[in-house]
Formats: C-alpha cells, structure tokens, sequence
C-alpha cells in the first residue's frame, strides 16, 4: 500500500516527516528545542509568519519546505501543510503520552490589538474542525489576508485537525483587521496546543480508561 507520509526521523524532541505528491511537495520539521536554522518556507509571506508564531506560542521549532509542481494552489498547500505537520507533531505528543502523560486536552483566549480569538484542542482520535465567526469580528469575513485567501486559513487548520489528529474549535470574536484576527487564530490554538503538550502524570497512555493500548485510538497510516 502507498503510504501517505514518509517518516524521515523521530526522536524524543524531534520530527521530520514529509507528504509527497505530484501537486505538492511537503517537508515538515518540528522540534521541541529551539532552534534558529528552523524556518517555515512555504512559499506564501503570511503563511510563513504565521506558522512561525504557531510554533512560538507552542514552545516549539517548525522548519517546512514546500515544493510545487506545475500549478501552485495556494489551498492545497495551506491544506497538506496542516495535513503534514498535524501527522509530524502527533507523533511528539504520543511518545511523550506514554512515556510522562500529557493533559491531552487544552484552551486558550489570544488577543493581539484589537482582534480575539478563543481556542480548544481535544485529542480524542477524532477529526473535527469547528470555525465560528463573531458579530464583531467584520476582519474574519474578508475574502484575502495580504498574499493568500483567508479560507485557505481554513483549510490549514481542517487539514491540522485530520492529521494530528483531534476535534479543534477556534472562534475569531472580535477584529477589523484580517492579519490581527488570524494571527490571533494561530497563536491562540499554538497555546492551546502547548497547554495540552504540558506532563500530566495522571493522564500517561497506561492509565488512560478511554482509549487503546497506546493511549489514544487512531486510524493513521503511520
């Protein structure tokens, strides 16, 4: 059977895991030490800004390179990015569920200027992605943010939700501004994401009741 992803390297505190196909070329890195020579190079300017705040407010280093063949589709690169760093830091927080214990689940409120962005992360197995869109936040509605379209946003954090996997909720509350609103969106599920990367004892894969052997039941292909 052909595999979905190719897992180059896993350690403890490091992943590298690639997602190839004809249309795109995917290349994810994820460390949980810091480190400089990690960057997101993704071909779209906002998208490798946000990624780069995601891993800030995660504790984390993200490295992607993205190649493309002949059409470039700004969408299916935000998509298969989530897709492919989803699958590379699953593997991050599985081994440190059965070895320490995680909380598994976490949330968090981001502001940043005007804009406010609520966020919730559950690994339970499942995939889900919510989005919602608050009556005063008219910056969530607009059709691009600088050089990509704002449902290509969307369609990153569908495809993270796919890959990790696990339900996510994000509600953009307040913002005129599309960059304040979805950056805020970034760096709030980032925060989530740690909080729920965070040892908890209590919760390690052996002691977890709802779940498989391993902790947490998953259909992926790796």
């Amino acid at each position: 059977m052909t595999k979905l992803f190719t897992l180059h390297k896993e350690s403890e505190n490091y992943v590298k895991i690639q997602k190839y196909q004809q249309e795109v070329d995917i290349m994810v890195e994820i460390s949980t030490v810091f480190d400089h020579n990690l960057k997101p190079e993704t071909t779209i300017n906002i998208l490798d800004h946000f990624m780069w705040n995601l891993g800030w407010a995660m504790n984390m280093s993200i490295g992607c390179k993205v190649d493309v063949g002949k059409y470039r589709s700004t969408h299916t690169i935000a998509e298969d990015l989530g897709i492919t760093f989803g699958a590379g830091l699953k593997k991050l927080f599985y081994r440190k569920m059965q070895d320490e214990g995680i909380n598994i689940d976490g949330f968090s409120v981001f502001g940043l200027d005007e804009a406010l962005v609520r966020a919730m992360v559950n690994m339970e197995g499942r995939r889900n992605c919510f989005i919602t869109y608050g009556q005063d936040c008219p910056g969530s509605r607009n059709e691009i943010c600088e050089d990509i379209l704002t449902a290509d946003f969307v369609a990153f954090f569908e495809g993270f939700a796919q890959g990790f996997p696990a339900t996510i909720h994000i509600d953009l509350l307040q913002g005129r501004d599309p960059h304040h609103v979805w950056e805020s969106a970034f760096m709030a599920l980032g925060n989530a994401l740690r909080a729920a990367y965070a040892t908890n004892p209590w919760r390690i894969a052996k002691n977890n009741p709802f779940y498989a052997e391993e902790g947490m039941g998953d259909a992926s292909l790796i």
